[in-house]
């Protein structure tokens, strides 16, 4: 019996002497005779079709039947199976892939991802458009490590290939229908058909719809439930017995209400009737996740007499919006929304030869790709959630050097402000927020002038706590009546990258191949970002004498009288102050380039045992901050790239029932793009440069225990840390407080293992009936990129799978259940809403259980 080998294992051991041993206990069990037998799986990482144990990479591959069977409805789903990497999102418009602990956890788009994704050998340029659902998938390939000649496009972690399935020369028709608890039905048509001779077509219409959860307590509105559809279509056409021609197009649609994401400080979740990151939520702002997304690409391949020549032409594209309660709560003192909104296209085509002879296979390639792109972003507040922020900072500023968490300071900070409420000091913190501004800016200057005070008087000399009693006749009922206030920021992009490559493999001896491989690519771009103040502050004055004072702070017996009522409304901003500019429109424009490659000897010690030594870099472009302008913060970033050495071993024992994989690893990060909510008086997101290493193992295992029986499991280990972290003095930042050198980078588990079973017999009647268990454990992890303390508990999760397939292999159904035990896990703490003191928290599902059932014609 077959079993396919898509599920990974590994060891706990992760020394270079364990990988010795392994080497040479593999190579003496080589030979042994054994009766199952693990299928084949064939990968194309090295632009040819190879078997995956050939492969000197490290690479985990799936087939679209073992996702089936595992659950696994896209990307991040499939994350949890991989050993080192991690896809934990909430959002499909804002994923996050971190291979190895290498990611770029950058929403704007002023950069671009650290991990490469791509779908039919088309690069996917914005993280929004490559999360699709993994509907009539043939397999998906997950490469570790930078890919720097094959894959050179940004692809310094890693590099992510979904390859659909193409049309096949038969008439066939499948119809998958699911259904499951929280309202979920979901449904997958395929068909494919022979329309001539050397004429072959396929179709795939996908639907996924699911209810939220948990319940809105606060509105009607839901949240964190899935509404899509995909429909694929493809051509393949063989003129004649040398050539194919290609074509696939693709159009999604995406309609639900995004992330669920709960307030995790625990006076606010008081005040919202008892809400609770793991129960019912309460949000004001309808969450929004909107995306049409379109696809078009044309393969030709032509074998030539002693080569093979390829040409990939794709257009892709995607418009989305997305819109979140940032706050977690319904309380209005801290309402805060989101919503980005993109409009995206790009332009590749890719050239490429390889070829063969007995002693070397080589690659040469050329690519072209432009990508065109829009994208606003829009925050929604309102007074009472201005003046809840300016109460935060105080307080973080009360509490400085007490080693607070930053839970005690927002519960801190709640308490305060219903004290303020409490005493008719409703306004009080905006009031003195906003004049320490106007002071420092030189605005409170500009304001006693146009009062006809005289020049050698200044603001800095006025009583300061008398001014913020003054403000607060225009602040106090600006704020208690929860005035909306909502800004803007628009961001234009023309991105250009052209390549060239090449790769080849000589056999040295029988059993040694080198492996040299070089890319030199060269990315120009234009960006734009166009902020305007879109609201004003109200300067009113209760009226009456200010008193001066001097350079001591005492009294100096003089004062001046400031007239009653509004004097005036000054434009301001707060999510994009764009330090002070009021109307901001830079055009920024930057270049890099880059020569990559990778050296690899690998040695075959037998038919059945291999072992691989390599040395690769790769390199990721520069890009630009996408929010604001500020003194002492270059608008563009450096491009970033890492230096990979690692030792891998492959190999298929007891006649290829056994199949073991391990590496070990070593990587040195240099300029890593960073985004951090920083800066002070008013914190915004700025992407710096740091520098970080990190080293690890993975081992993988596949044992066909017996014809019945396959049990498969894999385990990772990765330490990493910030080996340099760039301060930004300009705003406020300090080596000693905001240094992360020594700290592990965020979201990566140190420890990560799985394990799976399935065991298959045949049915007296015919057919089969089969029952699989997967089980995973990840270590924690630091969940937040604003407060590294807030760490991720270790987690388990299992999932259960009874399955039949009839006789005739026409029919087949199943019972699933995914987080059996109902575990209540955190996926990630913090973002926007730590700003204002709101910060919130988002979940990974909880127990989902229902049924499969699937009908081939």
């Amino acid at each position: 019996m077959m079993y396919n080998a898509d599920q990974s294992g590994k060891n706990r051991s992760f020394t270079l002497s364990t990988l010795s041993a392994a080497i040479a206990v593999t190579t003496a069990l080589s030979s042994t005779a054994y009766a199952a037998e693990i299928e084949e799986v064939v990968v194309t990482a090295q632009k040819r079709a190879e078997n995956l144990q050939d492969v000197p990479i490290a690479i985990s591959a799936f087939t679209g039947d073992s996702m089936k069977a595992m659950g696994v409805k896209n990307l991040t789903d499939l994350g949890k199976f991989t050993p080192g990497v991690e896809m934990n999102n909430d959002t499909p418009l804002q994923p996050t892939y971190s291979v190895r602990g290498i990611e770029t956890g950058d929403f704007t788009v002023g950069s671009d991802p650290a991990v490469a994704v791509y779908v039919d050998g088309v690069y996917t340029g914005r993280g929004a458009g490559a999360e699709i659902p993994l509907a009539d998938i043939e397999r998906v390939e997950v490469l570790k490590g930078p890919q720097g000649t094959l894959f050179g496009r940004n692809a310094t972690g890693g590099a992510i290939h979904i390859i659909s399935t193409k049309p096949q020369a038969e008439d066939t028709a499948e119809l998958n229908v699911t259904a499951g608890n929280y309202g979920r039905v979901s449904s997958d048509l395929l068909l494919n058909k022979q329309l001539s001779d050397n004429l072959y077509g396929r179709f795939t219409a996908s639907t996924n719809r699911r209810d939220s959860f948990a319940d809105n307590l606060a509105d009607d509105f839901e949240v964190g439930n899935i509404d899509t559809q995909t429909y694929r279509a493809s051509l393949l056409w063989e003129p004649t017995p040398d050539t194919e021609v290609l074509w696939r197009a693709e159009y999604g649609i995406m309609d639900q209400g995004s992330a669920l994401r709960s307030s995790i400080v625990p006076s606010l979740q008081a005040a919202d009737g008892g809400t609770d990151v793991f129960g019912d939520y309460a949000l004001d702002t309808p969450t929004i996740e909107d995306r049409d997304s379109w696809g078009s690409s044309l393969s030709i391949v032509h074998d030539f007499e002693n080569f093979t020549f390829t040409s990939i032409t794709a257009y892709r594209g995607f418009e989305a919006h997305l819109q979140q309660d940032e706050d977690g709560t319904a309380n209005p003192d801290y309402m805060f929304g989101s919503a980005n909104f993109d409009d995206q296209t790009q332009f590749s085509q890719e050239f490429r030869l390889n070829g063969a002879t007995d002693t070397l296979k080589w690659t040469l390639g050329a690519s072209y790709s432009r990508e065109e792109l829009e994208h606003t972003t829009d925050a929604y507040f309102t007074a009472g959630s201005l003046e809840s922020f300016a109460v935060y900072e105080g307080v973080k500023a009360a509490y400085a050097g007490s080693n607070a968490t930053t839970t005690q300071l927002e519960d801190a900070a709640y308490m305060q402000r219903q004290l303020m409420i409490a005493g008719g000091l409703e306004g009080a913190a905006v009031s003195t927020f906003i004049y320490d501004l106007m002071v420092q800016s030189g605005q409170a200057d500009e304001l006693l002038g146009a009062l006809g005070v005289p020049s050698t008087i200044t603001a800095s000399m006025l009583n300061r706590d008398q001014m913020i009693g003054q403000l607060m006749a225009g602040i106090t009922p600006w704020v208690m009546a929860d005035t909306p206030w909502n800004e803007s920021v628009f961001n234009e992009g023309d991105y250009r990258s052209a390549a060239i490559y090449g790769d080849a493999t000589w056999s040295l001896t029988d059993k040694m191949d080198l492996t040299v491989g070089a890319r030199y690519t060269a990315d120009e771009k234009d960006f734009s970002i166009v902020s305007n103040y879109q609201n004003t502050l109200p300067i009113a004055f209760v009226g009456g004498d200010v008193a001066l004072m001097g350079p001591d702070g005492q009294p100096l017996g003089m004062s001046i009288t400031l007239p009653p009522g509004q004097v005036a409304a000054i434009p301001f901003g707060i999510a994009f102050n764009n330090n002070g500019i009021q109307n901001l429109n830079q055009e920024l424009s930057d270049s890099w380039s880059d020569l990559s490659g990778r050296i690899v000897l690998d040695y075959r010690w037998n038919d059945d045992v291999m072992t691989f030594v390599s040395l690769a870099d790769g390199f990721k472009a520069g890009g630009f901050n996408s929010f604001s302008a500020a003194p002492g913060i270059d608008p563009s970033f450096d491009q970033e790239g890492v230096t990979n050495l690692e030792i891998g071993l492959k190999s298929s024992l007891f006649d290829n029932s056994v199949r073991f994989n391990a590496s070990v690893f070593a990587y040195d990060y240099k300029n890593l793009q960073q985004l951090d909510l920083v800066g002070a008086p008013i914190p915004n997101y700025y992407l710096r440069n740091a520098d970080a290493e990190g080293q690890g193992a993975e081992f993988e295992v596949q044992w066909a225990a017996t014809d019945n029986l396959f049990i498969a499991g894999n385990y990772s280990f990765l330490d990493t840390e910030y080996t340099r972290y760039q301060i930004i003095e300009s705003i406020g930042e300090t080596e000693e407080a905001n240094s992360r050198v020594g700290q592990p980078r965020v979201g990566t588990p140190e420890n990560k293992f799985n394990i799976m079973a399935e065991y298959t017999w045949e049915l007296a009647a015919g057919g089969d009936v089969s029952f699989r268990g997967d089980y995973n454990w990840t270590d924690e992890r630091v969940g937040s990129i604003s407060d590294p303390a807030r760490v991720i508990p270790d987690y388990q999760l299992m999932n259960l799978r009874a399955g039949w397939n009839s006789a005739s292999d026409q029919y087949s159904a199943a019972l699933w259940v995914q987080n059996v035990t109902d575990e209540e896990i955190a996926g990630g703490y913090g973002g926007t809403g730590a700003a204002i003191g709101a910060s919130p928290g988002w979940r990974y599902m909880p127990r989902m259980y229902g049924l499969d059932f699937t009908v081939r014609f």
